[in-house]
């Protein structure tokens, strides 16, 4: 048998529901900060990259068992591997990068009784054996993402060992085409397929209706697609596309005021609810 990734059984009653509801204001103001501080008031996570393949994360934590955000970092023609988000200038895996992770964390830790680190995620490539520990994993910008023979593999060998990609931030066909081929690539045997609001990762923890996580850019119409085990809905989802939709945006911004607090919460449910599907399949 495969060895499935990740070190700790997964129990559904281990994900009991806490009787807080989910303030998005709450997110910037529990890392010991006036919530209300500059973008780089958050930003102390350093990711420096030791060769042209492998990002080393300075200040992620080290792999315990609990729940850590896992972050994709990928080589790509617009500003490589380097930098934390196109605000600066930087990578492309890095948009909304580090805030949105840590927000995102701090939600999860006050709505569910999973275990996680809040204050750090972590950063790698689909080559970095680390990756193997964390079941579950999330992606940005695949419309820009081409990876090679030896990067596709690993994901495939990822995805089988039951680990759970998100994909998120990005619009169009074209992008979506490029994400749909190099996951063709990864696993051969199965189909890209529309993931319907009747899915059970919408009903995971929070009653979501997909449709109610309006964009935070239009343009065009939000849509969701996944990969299934066997090719088959009524097993378990292996990879989330939250096609023409970009829910970190809301998650970075959500206490600066940008956005409308009931928008920026429909889309920390659907975070929520994609880790723990993640972790309960």
């Amino acid at each position: 048998m495969t060895e499935r990734i990740g070190g700790r059984p997964r129990s559904r009653r281990a994900l009991a529901m806490t009787t807080a509801l989910i303030v998005v204001t709450a997110a910037g103001a529990r890392f010991g900060g006036d919530s209300t501080a500059g973008p780089d008031s958050l930003a102390t996570h350093v990711v420096s990259f030791v060769d042209a393949d492998r990002p080393q994360d300075l200040q992620g934590p080290p792999y315990d068992g609990d729940y850590h955000f896992v972050r994709i970092a990928f080589q790509s023609g617009r500003g490589g591997f380097g930098g934390f988000g196109r605000r600066r200038g930087g990578a492309m895996w890095a948009h909304d990068y580090p805030r949105a992770d840590r927000n995102f964390l701090a939600i999860l830790d006050e709505t569910t009784n999973i275990s996680t680190s809040r204050n750090a995620s972590n950063v790698y490539t689909f080559m970095d054996d680390e990756l193997f520990r964390h079941p579950v994993s999330y992606i940005v910008e695949p419309g820009f993402w081409n990876p090679s023979e030896e990067e596709v593999e690993r994901l495939g060998q990822y995805l089988r060992k039951g680990g759970f990609l998100m994909v998120d931030d990005f619009r169009g066909a074209r992008e979506l085409d490029n994400l749909e081929f190099h996951l063709k690539r990864a696993l051969p045997e199965l189909d890209m397929m529309q993931v319907t609001e009747v899915d059970e990762i919408f009903d995971s923890f929070f009653r979501i209706v997909p449709q109610d996580v309006v964009p935070p850019y239009g343009g065009y119409p939000p849509a969701w697609y996944g990969i299934y085990e066997d090719n088959d809905i009524t097993k378990r989802l292996m990879v989330i596309i939250n096609a023409n939709n970009d829910m970190a945006e809301y998650w970075e911004f959500s206490d600066y005021g940008y956005y409308p607090i009931d928008l920026a919460n429909e889309a920390y449910k659907l975070g929520v609810n994609y880790v723990v599907y993640a972790m309960t399949h």
